[in-house]
């Protein structure tokens, strides 16, 4: 048992040692110029607006997250904004994928009047599908009553 411990530690301390090494040698720049990007790039975050069990009302903080992404979108022009809305298990169904495209219509809205331009925006819903936290029907889970929001950058 010690020496398994000995060699646990050893292993933990080479694995510091190289991530210390790993993260100083990143700090430099190279020396060349980096090749360009080959697809779509990250140009903000990813984003999130929850909402209340059966509403579609975006709220103090969710106002926020849209003006933080309208904000990130005009600082370039070759950014692309996907808005997808989710629920939870509540309800039916049916009704739970028309909740989710009216709140994927809400957020898209939103950041039309915070100046994004709509043709730059791509609007999806799931409802109940693709849940951030898998439950069982008809369980109330906040972090699924949600529309993701994710901001690209193209390449020209």
């Amino acid at each position: 048992m010690q020496q398994s411990t000995k060699v646990l530690r050893a292993f933990v301390v080479t694995l510091a040692l190289s991530t210390v090494a790993g993260c100083a040698q990143q700090a430099s720049p190279p020396p060349q110029a980096a090749a360009a990007p080959s697809g779509p790039e990250l140009a903000g975050a990813w984003y999130q607006v929850y909402f209340d069990t059966n509403s579609t009302t975006v709220n103090a903080r969710g106002q926020m997250v849209v003006k933080d992404v309208a904000a990130v979108v005009a600082k370039n022009d070759t950014t692309r904004v996907t808005v997808i809305g989710k629920t939870d298990r509540v309800g039916a169904a049916p009704a739970n994928m028309a909740l989710s495209h009216r709140r994927a219509d809400v957020i898209r809205d939103a950041l039309v009047t915070a100046g994004v331009p709509a043709a730059r925006i791509d609007t999806s819903w799931s409802g109940e599908n693709q849940q951030a936290v898998a439950t069982a029907g008809q369980v109330d889970e906040a972090r699924d009553r949600v529309v993701d929001i994710t901001v690209v950058k193209q390449s020209p």
